[in-house]
């Protein structure tokens, strides 16, 4: 074959690789996005709605997608489906247009469906959440079939995933749902399942105090690294002791191992009912390793 024609026919077949070989190469929008991902860069805006944090309180973090990493939340935020919010001695406010929802501390939530005026979330700890009667919001509770929805009110959802769930009205009703029945939860009203395989209880009234009771040791000196207590609440309450949550039992009883550093100093015992309602026990203990070790008495508790 003559030199030029063996050029020609050179070129033919690189335009022809060029050609075959460009629809191969990745856009580089995608290539871009594929690297933030991979990156763990914050999701590009979506067309879809997405819910906004619009305060921040404390040590609250923000988790994307499937990502599973978490970072600080800031207060502007947007969140979308599959996003998560996690509170440990903070809490944290989402909102789209009718609903504003407030995690509490110890809490976490996961966005399942997000609509201009609508959210649907799975949640465990305590939610506090106002209703627009042209909203609506949905939530899915932790590790059980439970869901409550409200399309108008001031609500609170409690569950800690292994002791009672608890679902209380401020104002306008709260619909509960659980192992096939259905139960309208109305203003000061309160209505607990005690365990994830129950139906919920008929809604009644909640007490007017916040219940709080405490079994302290009746010594008030120690060398034990530790020390017990036990208490018990009105179920579907939460407890925090020395600012840590505690399992609430079913039937409101809880236990805990306080631990203790050297010195005289306070164990504060906390607890939110149904309502968002708070009340405190504190009582002092002294830690001293140079006691001598000390038998156990036959009366060793008393109640508070």
């Amino acid at each position: 074959m003559p030199s030029g024609t063996r050029l020609i026919a050179a070129h033919f077949v690189i335009a022809l690789c060029l050609l075959g070989c460009k629809s191969s190469l990745p856009d580089p929008a995608i290539q871009d996005v594929a690297g933030a991902a991979a990156r763990g860069a914050p999701s590009p805006p979506a067309d879809s709605p997405q819910a906004v944090v619009t305060a921040s309180r404390g040590k609250v973090e923000l988790s994307r997608g499937a990502s599973g990493s978490w970072s600080a939340v800031k207060v502007g935020d947007r969140l979308g489906v599959r996003d998560a919010l996690r509170t440990d001695t903070g809490e944290a406010d989402l909102a789209v247009d009718g609903v504003k929802v407030r995690l509490h501390e110890a809490s976490r939530l996961d966005l399942k469906k997000v609509d201009k005026r609508a959210i649907r979330t799975k949640v465990r700890g305590s939610l506090e959440s106002e209703v627009e009667p042209t909203g609506r919001l949905d939530v899915e509770i932790d590790d059980s079939d439970a869901t409550a929805y409200s399309q108008g009110g001031h609500f609170f959802v409690t569950s800690e995933g292994r002791g009672a769930i608890a679902v209380a009205a401020v104002t306008g009703t709260v619909h509960l749902i659980s192992q096939g029945k259905s139960v309208d939860v109305n203003k000061g009203e309160v209505s607990r399942i005690a365990s994830p395989a129950e139906s919920p209880s008929l809604p009644a009234a909640a007490l007017r105090r916040v219940l709080l009771s405490v079994q302290w040791p009746n010594v008030k000196e120690t060398n034990r690294t530790t020390v017990p207590i036990t208490g018990r609440v009105e179920p579907g309450s939460r407890v925090f002791v020395q600012g840590q949550p505690v399992m609430v039992e079913a039937g409101g009883l809880f236990r805990a191992e306080v631990p203790l550093k050297q010195g005289k100093q306070k164990i504060a015992v906390v607890t939110v009912d149904a309502l968002g309602r708070r009340k405190q026990i504190e009582s002092t203990v002294k830690r001293d390793d140079s006691l001598p070790v000390a038998k156990v008495k036959k009366k060793l508790w008393q109640w508070h």
